[in-house]
Order: structure tokens, then sequence, then C-alpha cells
């Protein structure tokens, strides 16, 4: 992790980098509120200095407190989100370069439950669904690259494109949220078990699954939920899918 974190959108040209970073979230310390009471107060007592072994033990034990509260606070924070920078216009008007984004990395999580009798791995918030704004990893190496698209169809379902449209289970989807009409076609594609296709909004300057197929499931980092930056755009990402035009 670096402490430039940036999600990549490919464009042209086709190349992006990655570097992700997760939210960060230092708690300040506990503010400690003492009350001694007036019957213990002398107005013309002399405070005695405290040395550094008074302090000793006492002091580091609170030290060792707020740095392990801190501590468990951070790696909570980095179990459920990640914040990534868009950089790219493959998902433009939906986002654009700069804009901070917020992802649930629990969304599509498995938790394995099978020392339980009887138990399993199971989904906490199930499988992703059409119209899901995703990040995942596009490839490892030579250096990690995290793409976010849009899911168009899961498991199942064919998706093809023509004519200007795209063509969910041989329906054409009408689409508001998109730049602009695809200028390409695909055929046909049936979506194996375990896998998804994603498409940029901006349809035809995304490197996608048009391009390079569906992608694994297990690739999945999670589901883009908020988008913090900058202010005026601040709101919840819509996960919608068009409707199928009738």
């Amino acid at each position: 992790m670096t402490s430039d974190p940036n999600l990549m959108t490919p464009g042209e040209p086709l190349d992006p980098a990655r570097d992700a970073a997760a939210v960060l979230l230092v708690p300040g310390p506990p503010l400690l509120i003492s009350h001694r009471g007036l019957v213990d107060f002398d107005p013309w007592a002399v405070p005695q200095p405290r040395g550094i072994a008074a302090w000793g033990l006492a002091g580091l034990a609170e030290t060792l407190e707020v740095v392990a509260l801190a501590l468990i606070m951070f790696l909570s924070v980095r179990v459920v989100a990640h914040n990534y920078i868009v950089d790219g216009g493959s998902m433009a008007p939906t986002f654009q370069t700069s804009e901070l984004v917020i992802v649930n990395r629990l969304s599509y999580r498995e938790v394995d439950l099978s020392w339980l009798p009887g138990g399993g791995k199971i989904r906490l918030f199930g499988h992703p669904q059409p119209g899901d704004v995703v990040v995942f990893i596009y490839q490892e190496e030579p250096r990690k690259r995290d793409f976010i698209k849009r899911v168009i169809a899961v498991a199942g379902q064919t998706v093809e494109v023509h004519d200007g449209h795209v063509y969910l289970d041989d329906r054409p989807l009408d689409e508001p949220y998109i730049s602009a009409q695809p200028n390409y076609a695909m055929p046909k594609t049936l979506v194996p078990e375990g896998s998804v296709f994603v498409l940029g909004d901006n349809r035809s300057n995304s490197f996608d699954s048009h391009l390079f197929g569906v992608i694994e499931e297990s690739r999945l980092i999670g589901r883009a939920e908020l988008r913090y930056w900058p202010l005026d755009r601040f709101w919840r990402v819509d996960h919608h899918l068009g409707l199928p035009i009738s």
C-alpha cells in the first residue's frame, strides 16, 4: 500500500496504473475528566512535582492502552472498507477523475463456518447483482491494478452489444447513466458460473469485459458505496441497471 491511493478506470491509452490504499482511521485518545470533590480541595496546597519514575508504569500502561485501541480500530476499518481515488474516464459520467469513493469489502466476502455442525461457506450479503458498481483486481503482475466497473450480467445470463445497445438476455437495456451509446458490437456471451460481466459507463472508452472477457467473482474486492469527494457530489453510489426497453 502506498500513501497515495489510486484506483484506475482505464480509457485511452488503455494501460492505467494501480495503487489503492485503505481508509486510515486514527482515533484520538479518550478525554478523561476527573472530579475530586470540594471536600478534598485545598486552594492553598502546593502541588508536589511528579517525577518520571512516578509517571512510569501508570503512564506507560495508559499509552499502550491508547495505542492498542487505535490499532484495533484501524484494523477493523481496513477489514470493512477501502477508499479509492478514481483516475480515468471509463466510468464517466457516473465517476470523474479525482473523485473519492468508499468501497465495502464485505459485500461479496465468504465466511467459513465449517467449524460449526453442518456449517459451510456462506456469503453475508449475497452475490453480485446486475447494476452493482464494483472494484476488482484486473491483474496481479507485473503490478497490481484495480478497476471500477458496472456489473451487467451474472452467472447464467447472456449479454451482447449491437446497434448501439447492450442486450441482457436478448432484451436491450435503457441506460440513462451512460455517457453515450456503445459504438462497437460484441457477439452473445453466456456468463459462466462464478463469474460476472462488467462494462464501464463510458461505453466506447472503457477497457472492460467486451475486450478481456468475464471476471471471476473471487477477484471482486467489493462494492462502491459512497462518493465522498467532491462535496457537491457527495452521495451514495447508484447500483441501478437500466430496465429492458419494452
